[in-house]
């Protein structure tokens, strides 16, 4: 089932201060437990409204989104563009946490956003969880090249501008849903192209930690989903991650790389799981 936006007036717009640019934040929902999640590259924060929307998560959670810097409606970094690189991106997500006052929280991070959160190093205070979608974290063990499985048009990822056919073929390889690829070629036409151009220094540079290590000494249960479908990633590498919950990874019918919004109800469902185990 693909989701339909649907407009919800409990979502509220706020924007942020970090290192000099403005961040564009949603927030929703109740509770004194947050979900707080991380979008990937050239997204933005409405890859969640299946999430923010979905009314028992509201019930239960606080929801927090934002987007990227360089990304959706947030600033673009003019001098340092080395900003956009995941391990300069990690202290945003203190910065959400403090400015939200959130106690106990629970991270969620699809494709890019799962670097960022493996790049956060030492772990920070009051997490109960992780979940990982379209994962794509990476060490020596697993750099990029071993794990991401792109297809002809792959330097997209990291190119500055592309052709249109370029991007569309690259996209509908790596999507299912017509929806879901539409929004993502738009929302990557509105990102920084720099953003784009510091992942592949990044990458080229080795200038990424020990993604897997980091998320282990968090010692906390990590669900890992991807989508029977994917084909940008290859699915089987965190097979023996020894913090998985349940000893599993998640695979879900019907779902390439966006899980949360080519499947929600199945995903949601599975969050619920998660948030319901890892906030006892």
């Amino acid at each position: 089932m693909l989701y339909i936006e649907k407009k919800n007036y409990m979502i509220k717009d706020q924007m942020i201060d970090f290192n000099g640019i403005l961040i564009a934040t949603k927030s929703c929902g109740s509770g004194k437990d947050a979900i707080i999640f991380i979008h990937g590259s050239c997204m933005s924060s409405d890859t969640w409204l299946p999430q923010l929307n979905n009314q028992e998560l509201n019930s239960k959670y606080r929801l927090i989104a934002f987007d990227l810097p360089g990304n959706g409606q947030s600033g673009w970094f003019k001098n340092d563009t080395k900003g956009y690189r995941p391990k300069n991106i990690t202290p945003l997500i203190k910065t959400i946490i403090e400015k939200f006052n959130v106690e106990r929280y629970l991270l969620v991070g699809l494709s890019y956003g799962t670097n960022i959160i493996g790049e956060i190093d030492p772990p920070l205070p009051n997490c109960a969880g992780i979940l990982l979608e379209g994962v794509c974290i990476v060490n020596d063990a697993f750099p990029a090249s071993a794990i991401i499985t792109p297809g002809p048009n792959g330097h997209v990822i990291v190119a500055a501008n592309p052709t249109d056919q370029e991007l569309r073929d690259y996209t509908f390889l790596n999507v299912k849903s017509k929806e879901v690829g539409e929004r993502f070629i738009k929302s990557y036409r509105s990102a920084d192209p720099a953003f784009r151009e510091e992942l592949g220094k990044a990458m080229a540079e080795s200038d990424m930690g020990d993604e897997l290590e980091n998320i282990r000494n968090w010692k906390l249960p990590v669900c890992v989903i991807f989508g029977k479908e994917e084909k940008l990633v290859k699915t089987d590498y965190l097979n023996g991650f020894e913090p998985l919950w349940n000893k599993k990874v998640y695979h879900i019918e019907n779902a390439s790389h966006v899980v949360n919004e080519e499947a929600p109800e199945e995903f949601n469902k599975i969050l619920l799981s998660f948030a319901a185990e890892v906030f006892k």
